[in-house]
């Protein structure tokens, strides 16, 4: 059974019509074709598309030849329609618009005014880090639609292989060498607890000092937990563990309602800090540094919106963005997000950036 296969070159700006891989038609010839049916002549549909008439002609013939019967009637002295004709002016036109409308996606794609761009972020970079460059991306190209994804660490770099997100932020150097990092900020786990806490008016305490107390885990930062273990471990002192939970925001209020203690990235907590519903505890023995990397695949195909975005993210200034001047994290967020931070993978008509988050186990 013979089908039909579009082929489309959009450099030349030439759609063809091909059945079994041999040329049948082609978008010039039918728009010389609706050019003659809508002038209703030769002499002035050459005119309209800058050609000669004896090109006009040449080109319907062509077209004839190629559907197998005559479009006009040639024994009448104007242009007249074959029934043949009438059926493919119909489908002329719709080809045209198709055409038409294909070349200004790409012209809204290359220009930004239109397309999309997918993110994958684990928690604290979904929830604190990317709210920063984001708001300005949308101010700078507010139709590109935007999907945050949160995702588990150790899914985020096959992701981007797979080609289902564009750009992921982790913690570690990638160990594919078709990704390519950016290092977008370096943060510092702190100690934090309620300011009703014995401990909170403390200039400093040692781990010996944290033996005995209830310290609230986040269930799903393995690596850190078993750093903060090995760091117990090391000073002799036992860690009492009072709840795991499955996000900082969670781990934040059980801290606040003097559950336990609690150590956390500091980004995280500075509108807390800054509010005063938490204390930092200087802990000198605590030395986990995190990192923020950005990674996006370093050959092949990337597009202008994700190009954009590492622009975006590589001149951000992260200082003024966590400065205690600027406003909270929590009314930054409500800003970009549209005042939308829970767990969502649709995405909505607004200029909203999305955050979908997958509940899975795997460090943060």
């Amino acid at each position: 059974m013979k089908c039909k296969v579009l082929e489309f070159r959009p450099a030349g700006g030439t759609l063809l019509l091909t059945l079994d891989g041999e040329p049948t038609m082609d978008l010039l010839q039918l728009e010389h074709f609706l050019a003659v049916v809508d002038e209703r002549s030769f002499t002035r549909a050459a005119e309209c598309v800058y050609r000669t008439q004896s090109a006009i002609s040449q080109s319907i013939k062509k077209l004839e030849e190629e559907v197998g019967a005559p479009l006009f009637a040639r024994d009448t002295p104007e242009v007249c329609l074959t029934q043949c004709g009438k059926i493919l002016v119909e489908y002329a036109r719709r080809m045209v618009r198709l055409r038409d409308g294909a070349m200004r996606s790409f012209g809204d794609l290359r220009h930004l005014t239109a397309g999309s761009l997918s993110i994958a972020a684990h928690e604290a970079a979904a929830l604190y880090l990317v709210p920063g460059p984001l708001k300005g991306y949308l101010q700078k190209f507010p139709e590109i639609k935007i999907g945050i994804y949160r995702t588990p660490l150790n899914e985020i770099q096959q992701r981007i292989l797979d080609r289902e997100v564009e750009i992921g932020f982790v913690k570690e150097k990638p160990n594919f060498h078709e990704l390519k990092c950016l290092d977008v900020y370096s943060d510092e786990t702190i100690l934090i607890a309620s300011p009703r806490h014995r401990l909170a008016t403390r200039h400093s305490v040692s781990f010996r000092d944290l033996g005995g107390e209830h310290f609230v885990l986040h269930h799903s930062c393995a690596v850190t937990t078993q750093l903060i273990m090995q760091l117990f471990d090391q000073h002799g002192a036992h860690c009492k563990v009072a709840a795991e939970l499955w996000s900082f925001e969670n781990v934040k209020h059980f801290v606040q309602e003097d559950v336990g203690l609690a150590i956390v990235p500091r980004i995280t907590v500075m509108q807390e800090l800054r509010d005063g519903a938490l204390v930092q505890i200087p802990l000198p023995e605590l030395d986990i540094p995190r990192r923020a990397l950005m990674i996006y695949r370093d050959h092949g195909y990337l597009s202008e919106a994700a190009r954009e975005w590492i622009e975006v993210v590589s001149s951000f200034n992260w200082s003024q963005w966590f400065s205690p001047k600027a406003r909270p994290v929590g009314d930054r967020l409500a800003t970009v997000l549209g005042g939308e931070a829970s767990p969502s993978c649709a995405r909505k008509p607004e200029r909203r950036a999305q955050i979908s988050s997958r509940r899975r186990h795997s460090s943060t």
